[in-house]
């Protein structure tokens, strides 16, 4: 009984633990979402201006999105046409909750939190379990291990992107 009133006065304590993981965890929350900023940023302002280029398109004439004929996902294709698959997993989210679909704005709202929420918790995750075994490279190995698992195998599997042959190079 005593374990319960001792866990009970920790969580209702004014003052946060001290714990080195937690704090560590914090910092990483904060790292999160500054390279959650700094990516997003990227893809808005900086991509563009190469995406033309790389296509060999003029900018606006690329036409309406394509269904994907390279499906990797034993799913099938989960995401529409375009959608990109922060969107896809936001909209399969929220029809899971609310058994509705989401409108446009909404699902730009749900593709922002997506983002959002993975690059954030990615940084606390990584504060919680590697602060305190840092190096030169233990920052870029998550970060690449992230994406490895994350944006090349779990994605693709669950059909939430355009397969490999719809990549732009």
């Amino acid at each position: 009984m005593s374990a319960l009133l001792n866990a009970a006065r920790a969580l209702l304590r004014p003052t946060p633990p001290t714990s080195r993981v937690y704090r560590d965890a914090l910092i990483g929350l904060g790292a999160g979402a500054a390279g959650t900023l700094l990516m997003g940023q990227y893809w808005t302002r900086v991509a563009p201006l190469f995406s033309a280029r790389v296509a060999g398109e003029p900018e606006g004439e690329s036409g309406p999105p394509q269904p994907d004929t390279d499906v990797i996902s034993p799913l099938g294709q989960t995401h529409e046409n375009g959608e990109s698959s922060t969107a896809a997993m936001g909209r399969h989210l929220y029809t899971a909750i609310t058994h509705n679909t989401p409108e446009k704005g909404t699902r730009q709202a749900l593709s922002e939190a997506v983002h959002w929420a993975t690059g954030v918790l990615g940084g606390a995750a990584y504060g919680a379990v590697l602060a305190r075994h840092q190096g030169p490279a233990t920052g870029m190995l998550w970060g690449a291990g992230l994406w490895l698992v994350l944006d090349e195998t779990i994605t693709p599997l669950l059909g939430l992107q355009d397969g490999p042959a719809q990549a732009t190079p």
